[in-house]
């Protein structure tokens, strides 16, 4: 095994795409109990942030993989998909400490987006995504704390999913915020989400058809052509079911929600790792040391209030959902920036798209986003987001999306 992560070469780039890291990459170094044949014939990448046994945990930095031991017993999530049949592939890239929505690493690079190669893959499931979107695997396994598996997803074109939070076991051997943490995966296909959601939660309820809805307010976040296609789109839905409700603007409180939101997680993210960050933060690129210094100053007063601002979005949502069933909104505001981007553009995308992913990560609920438009050669995914446990009703709602989708020209949605 090498041991040399300062090394980017440790980076497996050729004809993979930057997804993949050295270690771990290949065989096994132990063979899985095979339980079932339920994933046989395909093939599984998993995020450097779970456990998995005879390998150490990088996370996306070298000098916390140095002080990380060899793991004796791997991830339930892992164990789950393996002995399901999937096939191992290898671990794969992710942001550092996995807090970031970029994509990119100042130690192992950017892998690159396959649908768009000059834009970013979005972040912290970069690799994972990434692997997906290339073919190098069916699925990848990843996590979702603030958006993690569901911006990459609609940047790179594939599916992802924050399933409900507490709904699969074996978040990870790194947990970035463990009152947010999800395990997330990514495929290419509503059938393969489906059949990985079958193995990792086998006792969740199951579909029902709840209706959908569409929310005004999404479009504020949004760029004009996402907005025009979502409207288009809300036309299409109205067509071929009972009305779809809109929500008048302001009713989500998309803005609050998103400032509690951060203020919750930091809180989080700094309880689980501030001490470490004190001493070895010398080894973080700059943004990502700057987001730990942000979160260092947060008081007790900010995270009250943001509970309290939790109990509303969890209250609304969980009405909207009773009343009109499944909530159906862009996954992102616009498609990826370039990867020459200024930091300005990265900072005011990054608030623009905590906006969209706020409300399922505050409220604890499980969304799935799902390919959708095009636009300058790049993606945008729609999402499905609804009540907590509920996670096959979601999954088989964006199914019918993607059934319907399928019938009309995606041209048509982004004129």
């Amino acid at each position: 095994m090498n041991d040399n992560h300062n090394d980017p070469n440790d980076l497996l780039q050729p004809g993979l795409s930057g997804a993949f890291v050295r270690d771990g990459f290949g065989a096994l170094p132990f063979t899985p109990a095979i339980a079932s044949a339920q994933l046989a014939g395909l093939t599984l990448s998993v995020k450097d942030v779970f456990t998995v046994q005879g390998l150490r945990t990088g996370a996306g930095n070298p000098l916390w993989r140095d002080g990380q031991p060899v793991a004796t017993t791997s991830a339930s999530a892992v164990t789950a998909l393996l002995g399901a049949g999937a096939a191992w592939v290898g671990k794969t890239v992710t942001d550092e400490l996995a807090y970031s929505l970029a994509g990119n690493n100042i130690h192992y690079g950017t892998p690159v987006n396959p649908m768009a190669p000059t834009r970013i893959p979005g972040g912290s499931s970069s690799g994972a995504a990434v692997a997906v979107a290339a073919g190098h695997c069916d699925i990848g396994l990843a996590t979702d704390c603030g958006g993690s598996a569901r911006l990459p997803g609609s940047y790179c074109g594939v599916w992802g999913i924050r399933p409900s939070h507490g709904l699969v076991g074996g978040v990870s051997g790194f947990p970035l915020a463990p009152g947010y943490d999800t395990v997330g995966w990514f495929t290419r296909s509503g059938a393969v989400m489906q059949r990985v959601l079958d193995v990792v939660a086998p006792h969740a309820p199951q579909a029902r058809d709840f209706g959908w809805w569409a929310a005004h307010d999404a479009l504020d976040a949004c760029d004009p052509r996402v907005q025009a296609a979502y409207r288009q789109l809300v036309v299409r839905l109205q067509e071929g079911r009972a009305p779809v409700p809109w929500r008048a603007a302001g009713s989500l409180a998309l803005h609050d929600w998103a400032v509690a939101n951060r203020t919750l997680q930091g809180a989080d993210v700094w309880a689980q790792h501030g001490a470490w960050v004190q001493v070895h933060g010398h080894s973080l690129a700059p943004a990502i040391r700057e987001r730990f210094g942000h979160i260092a100053k947060l008081q007790p007063d900010q995270v009250l209030a943001a509970e309290a601002v939790r109990e509303h979005a969890r209250s609304t949502l969980a009405h909207l959902f009773a009343q009109h069933g499944l909530l159906v909104l862009p996954t992102a505001p616009g498609i990826a920036p370039l990867l020459t981007a200024s930091d300005e553009v990265f900072t005011a995308t990054r608030e623009r798209c905590h906006l969209l992913l706020a409300p399922a990560a505050l409220a604890r609920l499980p969304q799935v986003t799902l390919p959708w438009i095009t636009l300058d050669g790049a993606p945008v995914g729609l999402s499905v987001l609804g009540p907590r446990g509920h996670d096959k009703s979601v999954v088989a709602a964006a199914r019918q999306l993607e059934a319907l989708l399928a019938t009309q020209h995606a041209p048509a949605l982004a004129a």
